[in-house]
C-alpha cells in the first residue's frame, strides 16, 4: 500500500521549519513588528519563503507612516509654483496617500513627511534629451540630465 499524500500545509510546514535557522528562534508568524527594520526583515523572510513554497502563503506588509523616519522640509514646485500637489506612494515600503483638497501639498509650507517619500519627490524631474555623436559617425539621442520638479528644503530646528 503506497504511502498517503502529504497535503499542502504539512509540505509547506515542513519547508519552512527547514528554511529556520537553528540560531534565529524567531518564526515568521512570530516576528515583532515594531519598527522599519522589523518590517523589512519579516518582508525578505516572507519573499524567501514564498518563492521557496511557490505560493503566497506570507503577504508582503506595508510599514506604517508613523514608524518611518521623518524629516522636515519645505516644499516649493519648480513647475507650477501656485499649485497644490497631491501625493499618493504606495509599494512594498509604504503607503503614503496625500490626495485629499484638505492634505495636498502646498508649495512654501513646511511639512513633515517620511525620507521615503522625500526622496522619491526629489527624484522627479524632466529630462533634458542631447544629440550625441557616435565614433561610428552615427548620432544618438541620449537623456543630458534632469531638470528638477520640486525644491524641498531641509529645516533643521535651532536648540
Amino acid at each position: 500500500m503506497p504511502r498517503p499524500r502529504k497535503s499542502e500545509e504539512e509540505v509547506a510546514k515542513e519547508i519552512v521549519t527547514s528554511m529556520v535557522k537553528k540560531d534565529d528562534p524567531v518564526e515568521i508568524e512570530d516576528m515583532p513588528l515594531n519598527s522599519l527594520g522589523d518590517y523589512m526583515r519579516y518582508n525578505k523572510k516572507a519573499r524567501e519563503l514564498n518563492k521557496k513554497l511557490r505560493i503566497l502563503r506570507y503577504p508582503i506588509k506595508q510599514c506604517p507612516v508613523e514608524l518611518h523616519p521623518m524629516e522636515r522640509i519645505q516644499f516649493a514646485r519648480n513647475d507650477q509654483p501656485t499649485n497644490p500637489l497631491p501625493v499618493f506612494i504606495s509599494d512594498d515600503m509604504i503607503h503614503f496617500d496625500r490626495t485629499a483638497p484638505r492634505d495636498r501639498l502646498i508649495p512654501g509650507q513646511v511639512y513633515d513627511l517620511p525620507r521615503y517619500v522625500v526622496d522619491y519627490l526629489s527624484k522627479k524631474g524632466t529630462p533634458v534629451w542631447k544629440w550625441y555623436d557616435n565614433p561610428d559617425g552615427s548620432r544618438e539621442t541620449r537623456k543630458e540630465s534632469v531638470t528638477p520638479r520640486f525644491a524641498l528644503r531641509t529645516i533643521y530646528k535651532d536648540e
